[in-house]
């Protein structure tokens, strides 16, 4: 099989044979446990005789089990025919097509044959669109299910037939480009059925604009109302919705054709038709133009406008692409109290972007130093979300330690990098500031997902390895570079770096493919002088790398002149270091800008972070540059890597002093002036409108200096013949969620989903609701068929001898729906205590635990509640219940490719024995520290989850002794007894489980997976956190039975099951992801020019180039390595600190010490974004909230006469029958209390005082301090007489 030139060589044979014995194992064990299940299921003792998991395993599949019952049925109440079998065709499509290709063509196919069968247009459109929606979501979200209310053939005011589409609030998860492609599927279709054009009328159309104005959820587009006006007469279907939101049309309520089913009018906003229109049609029109144009479909010409407009428009004029990266202000607009901002946008001080991929980053996933993880005030651990400036909204955090970490001040002057966590530790107490950040690591892929431009790469130890490597294309080359670092050539990498065999006879192309990664390697490690240095720029014509690459482009050349007098005049080197006499004696100081001599800024205002006025001219530009010293005596002593500060000042060394060899001063003064000239001729022509040729040539040089400032200088001043630019671009960033490992819980918690309404007092205890007799409660009606009574249950309760302590136990039905609601349940009198005592029994109990607790009521349709057995054996290994009958294991996702069996705590003979027998080089596992590659289906849980999931094992393996009357599964004593075992992954907005192999365990609080795994539960790794559950409960005991009859109640289920990943049919932002083992030089030097990532993708080695071979899914690459899995703080800080005002203070201290940060706009932005309408909104609750009985939970309006709960509570009863009334009598309360609204006040005033914010906001905060005094305090009348006021 060839690859692709930009595809890294891979072992093809070694990792096919993995795949395929991988992928045995892994059918092996699910098909045991399917089957293990089946016979448990075949028992009659749940709601199903057989599994309701289906498997699928590829997208074809999926679609039909998704869809089967009940929209493939021709009719889905009786059910006396078979489905529509989609799955071989939709396979071929795909197989030949493109995914939005294939859903157009299987929704086509599927509507034609279920009209052919049936003769409903309606109905047969209805299941053409749902799958092809489903084909586009890849058959794991609710969208085709929930997220499409009815379709309905409807009558245009001239009487001619069109297609409505009701778009409800779950086709959100959907995203943009289905939700518009479902509109287009929808109108192929009523083509094929002959099925006229929407024709709106005025007040339909003037009904979505005034919902527009109306609507305040997130949009991330929210068209003008000419815009909507637009689409909303020109598209051909109508996009019609359920009503979402509170808010109701006052201008056009009740309008012809916005009706439901039962012809009522919608008069409040449609929340759905925003959504497909904002987000779908308007922003995702270049997509469906692409469509509409290729299949040549009519009157979709409209879409062109809204393309045209994202593409931009076709300017004549003269225009040039500036080389100043944008800043992007959105992450910093809604600061949270206690998450700190730790970058502002483009702030010198911020994190530094480097190009690349750790073995756990992509997906959206960032790798930081862990030390800077720990100097951010322990604020980042794995898997903490980050707002960033860019490319995408968020990532999440996690560890690197091929990156360079912060540099910090110290009180004492000492300006250095820290390299570890022990130097952190040693040098925290004595902070000053943290001047830099250290790097932030981002890969090509990340802005290929989010479409967006590259920026300038910054010159770092990677680019000088590949440029380096490039150039040592022969063996005289490579002898040089051996004399020059003073290495003989036999103790260098065996041959060349990119060609050329080591053997006469030719060499393999995997071995040349791993010397080449072992050059880069070398180069990379390797520890030069700077005479060394200085060779390898002169001979081979690399730039000067770190740490001899300063940071010139941060400092401005206003501050060399000074700089370069005092190094003459008061510099010399001693003992090796550079030695700065009499510079810093008073440090810190006052110094005023006047003082400093250094004139106006050539642009804009000085810079807050320089900092010039507290250290000093000379001291400011060390640090500004990057380059470590401390103090001494009053004098500046830099150590180490002083040689290039000299060499791009155009200084040299005579006998120990420095003299001047190229006087940088003129040239400083020569740029000055040039640009005053240029600020006077750009500032008029932008004062006039327009621009010209040479007015943009103007801005250009004026952009190239704000770019690099005094690299400009050192470019000419040098005797090197290349100089790039360190620090290019800076990403601003903030703390976005705190990590998770948690339990997935209803709140309160639950063991069994068995209605007790408010018989169970606060705590909802089963105990508490046996103690009181019969029981009224809502559930659904089945009848028993074997004694042909009624019961609740699904096996029936009656006893057959009233003398006897048996029960019948007959399977029961549901009896048909008796009223007009969704659900079927009714009040129903039920006896729990002799139920409880009778499932002890059965159960071989010798007691019941004494905390059982169950739900108020149900809301699925049949309202059937769990054999209340499960809810026992929960109760007894402390195990809570989901709403679908699951247990569940929450984790923030993080992705991992490769990883060291010491790091997941598992050891080698134990992986060898899961399919891992070779490391990522193809040499037999032997070791805890050999790298692996990942399997893409093996899951790395948190620690914490070990001891929930064991108590599930143990939980299941008791249900399946003591109910289902078989032997245990799990049989796990210890957490190591659950690696080897499968698990489901599912993502809350989904309806599709992924099939999941547990392997080891990770003390960070977070679960790694695979890239592939996270998209296939069409996920990335921005800050989310998904649910893992062990399968066999799931096999057990989910039954859609329970699931919630609601709009949406099927979300967050696993409806089936993906037991094979196939990277074309999941979500495409994992085919975005890095396996290169290192970018080329061509890359890093294409940067530069900042180009679209779109126009890189062929130089760059990504998923989405190795479709179609083994190396989509095996042989990735990584450029940096990430060190441990659980580097860095176990736990946010944010998790750790116990009051908000903790965390306040920490935010708010870490804003303070941080350069890039201005503490007192952080201040302002927690008190406008958090404080203040926290305050609103807690005030107006109190003013507007009800009264809550402590007892039974009814809530009031306002508090009732008799001062006390008033509710009528049924007493007694049998089944079916009335009872008894009398009153709650409880407590009642207020559900807002003072404290809630008077909490941040306090703070807030703490806050203004310590940090200081505008008047403006002071005022507000006054004005909002005044109105919570005037509510609590009585304001007492005041009696004023005329000599008052004399």
């Amino acid at each position: 099989m060839e690859s692709s030139s930009k595809v890294s060589e891979i072992d093809i044979p070694r990792l096919e044979g993995e795949r395929e014995s991988y992928q045995k194992i892994l059918d092996t064990m699910i098909e045991e446990a399917y089957d293990f299940a089946s016979i448990a299921k075949q028992k009659g003792l749940d709601f199903s005789d057989s599994i309701e998991i289906p498997r699928a395993s590829d997208l074809a599949s999926r679609t039909e089990k998704l869809l089967e019952d009940p929209y493939l049925y021709t009719d889905p109440v009786n059910r006396d025919q078979t489905p529509l079998a989609i799955e071989s065709h939709l396979r071929e499509l795909l197989l030949e097509h493109d995914r939005e290709t294939a859903a157009i063509m299987i929704a086509i196919s599927v509507t034609k044959e279920m009209h052919s069968r049936t003769g409903d247009r309606r109905r047969a459109i209805d299941s053409g669109l749902r799958v092809g929606l489903a084909v586009l979501t890849e058959a794991v979200l609710v969208a085709p299910l929930d997220g499409i209310g009815d379709v309905r053939i409807m009558n245009n005011s001239d009487g001619s037939e069109f297609l409505s589409i009701d778009f409800c609030g779950p086709i959100r998860a959907a995203g943009g480009t289905a939700q518009a492609l479902g509109v287009l599927i929808g109108d192929i279709l009523r083509r094929e059925m002959g099925v006229g054009r929407y024709l709106p009328t005025i007040p339909e159309v003037e009904r979505v604009k005034e919902e527009f104005g109306l609507y305040r959820m997130n949009l991330q587009y929210k068209p003008p109302p000419e815009e909507t006006e637009v689409i909303v007469n020109a598209c051909p279907v109508m996009i019609n919705g359920e009503e979402t939101e509170r808010m109701e049309c006052a201008g056009y309520k009740e309008v012809r054709n916005i009706v439901n089913e039962n012809g009522s009018y919608r008069t409040r906003v449609r929340g759905g038709v925003m959504l497909v229109i904002g987000e779908g049609l308007c922003l995702k029109a270049p997509k469906i133009q692409t469509h509409t144009e290729r299949l040549r479909v009519p009157g979709w010409d409209f879409i062109s406008i809204f393309a045209k407009k994202k593409k931009g428009s076709d300017s004549e004029g003269f225009e040039v692409k500036r080389r100043i990266i944008p800043k992007e202000n959105r992450f910093m607009g809604d600061v949270i109290a206690g998450r700190p901002v730790f970058g502002e946008p483009r702030e010198p001080g911020g994190f530094r972007l480097r190009y690349g991929r750790s073995r756990a980053t992509g997906l959206a996933a960032a790798g930081l130093n862990p030390v800077t993880m720990e100097a951010m005030g322990g604020f980042l651990s794995v898997g903490t979300q980050m707002k960033i400036e860019g490319p995408g909204k968020a990532c999440a955090v996690t560890p690197c330690v091929d990156i360079d970490g912060p540099m910090i001040l110290l009180c004492d002057g000492s300006f250095l990098r820290i390299e570890s966590e022990d130097d952190w530790k040693e040098n925290k107490d004595n902070l000053d500031s943290i001047w830099d950040s250290g790097e932030i690591l981002l890969g090509y892929g990340e802005f290929l997902e989010n479409n967006k431009d590259l920026v300038p790469s910054s010159y770092s130890l990677d680019w000088w390895a590949a440029d380096l490597a490039e150039s040592l294309d022969s063996p005289e080359k490579v002898g040089r570079f051996s004399d020059i670092i003073g290495i003989r050539k036999d103790k260098l990498p065996p041959g060349l770096p990119f060609n050329g065999a080591i053997n006469r006879g030719g060499e393999d192309p995997l071995d040349r493919f791993w010397r080449k990664i072992d050059w880069l390697s070398f180069l990379k490690s390797l520890n030069t002088s700077w005479k060394q240095i200085r060779g390898i720029s002169e001979v081979f014509g690399t730039a000067i790398p770190p740490p001899w690459n300063l940071w010139w482009s941060d400092l401005p050349v206003q501050f060399l002149p000074d700089l370069v007098s005092t190094l003459q005049e008061r510099g010399s080197i001693v003992e090796g270091s550079l030695v700065i006499r009499q510079t810093v004696e008073e440090w810190p100081f006052s110094f005023n800008l006047d003082d400093l001599g250094i004139g106006d800024p050539l642009l804009g205002d000085w810079s807050r972070w320089n900092e010039a006025c507290r250290h000093g001219l000379v001291k400011s530009s060390l640090m500004t540059l990057g380059l470590s010293h401390h103090h001494e005596n009053g004098d500046i002593i830099v150590p180490k890597h002083w040689e290039s500060l000299l060499d791009g000042l155009g200084l040299d060394l005579f006998d120990g002093k420095i003299r001047t060899r190229y006087d940088c001063r003129n040239l400083v003064v020569e740029i000055t002036d040039r640009i005053r000239s240029l600020l006077k001729t750009t500032t008029k022509e932008e004062e006039s409108g327009e621009m010209a040729a040479d007015a943009w040539e103007s801005r250009s040089k004026l952009d190239d200096y704000e770019i690099e400032k005094s690299l400009q200088v050192v470019r000419k001043a040098s005797t090197l013949p290349r100089w790039e630019d360190a620090v290019p671009c800076r990403v601003g960033s903030r703390m976005g969620r705190p990590e998770k490992s948690g339990i997935r819980e209803m709140n309160p918690r639950v063991h069994a989903i068995f209605p007790i309404g408010e018989s169970g007092g606060p705590q909802r205890l089963v105990s508490e609701a046996a103690s009181r007799g019969a029981i009224r409660v809502v559930v659904g009606p089945r009848v028993c068929q074997n004694c042909g009574r009624q019961t609740p249950h699904i096996r029936c309760h009656h006893k057959t001898d009233s003398n006897q302590s048996t029960t019948c136990g007959g399977r029961t039905a549901s009896s048909a729906k008796r009223g007009r609601g969704r659900r079927k349940g009714e009040r129903t009198a039920i006896d729990l205590a002799p139920i409880l005592e009778e499932k002890r029994r059965s159960l071989g109990l010798d007691r019941l635990p004494k905390k059982i607790k169950a739900v108020k009521g149900l809301f699925s349709e049949d309202q059937t509640p769990e054999p209340i057995e499960k809810g026992i054996l929960r109760a007894l290994h402390g195990v809570s219940v989901f709403r679908d009958g699951t247990s569940r294991f929450d984790m923030s996702d993080v992705p991992v490719t490769h990883f060291r069996p010491s790091e997941i705590n598992t050891p080698w003979k134990i992986l060898a024995n899961l399919g891992y027998t070779h490391d990522v080089r193809g040499d037999a596992l032997e070791s805890d520290e050999q790298i692996l590659e990942l399997l893409p289906q093996d899951f790395i849980p948190s620690s914490i989850a070990s001891d929930h999931l064991l108590s599930t094992c143990e939980f299941v393996d008791d249900l399946l002794v003591r109910f289902y009357g078989m032997e245990g599964f799990y049989n796990a004593k210890v957490p190591e007894d659950i690696v080897g075992h499968i698990a489901i992954g599912l993502a809350p907005h989904t309806s599709g489980g992924v099939a999941c192999r547990i392997i080891g365990w990770t003390d960070a609080s977070a679960g790694y997976a695979h890239p592939l795994f996270h998209a296939a539960k069409r996920r990335n790794c921005d800050g989310d956190e998904d649910s893992i559950m062990m399968l066999m409960d799931g096999l057990l005991n989910f039954s859609q039975s329970i699931l919630p009859a609601n709009r949406g109640g099927r979300m967050d289920a696993p409806l089936v099951l993906t037991t094979r990943l196939n990277p074309s049919e999941i979500d495409k932002e994992a085919l975005n992801v890095d396996c290169s083992w290192g970018y080329s030089r061509e890359f890093y030097e294409a940067t530069l020019e900042q180009p679209h990532s779109k126009d890189l993708r062929g130089i760059v080695d990504i998923v989405e180039g190795r479709l179609g071979m083994i190396g989509e899914i095996r042989g990735y690459g990584w450029t940096h390595d990430s060190g441990p899995l659980d580097a860095g703080p176990t736990n946010s800080s944010y998790k750790t600190l116990l009051t908000m005002k903790d965390k306040l203070d920490s935010q708010l201290e870490l804003g303070r010490v941080l350069r890039s940060v201005g503490v007192r706009k952080v201040a302002k932005q927690v008190i406008e974004s958090h404080f203040l309408p926290d305050m609103r909104g807690n005030l107006m609750a109190y003013t507007r909230q009800k009264v809550r009985c402590v007892k039974c939970g009814e809530s009031y309006r306002r508090v009732p006469l008799a001062g006390k709960c008033i509710k009528e509570v049924r007493t007694s009863g049998g089944f079916s029958t009335s009872g008894g009334d009398s009153s709650c009598g409880g407590n009642v309360i207020l559900t807002v209390s003072k404290g809630n609204v008077e909490k941040y006040i306090g703070i807030t005033e703490e806050v203004m005082e310590s940090y200081g914010v505008d008047d403006y906001t002071k005022h507000r905060v006054g004005w909002m301090s005044s109105s919570v005094d005037s509510l609590f305090n009585n304001d007492k009348v005041t009696v004023m007489t005329l000599e008052d006021f004399i």
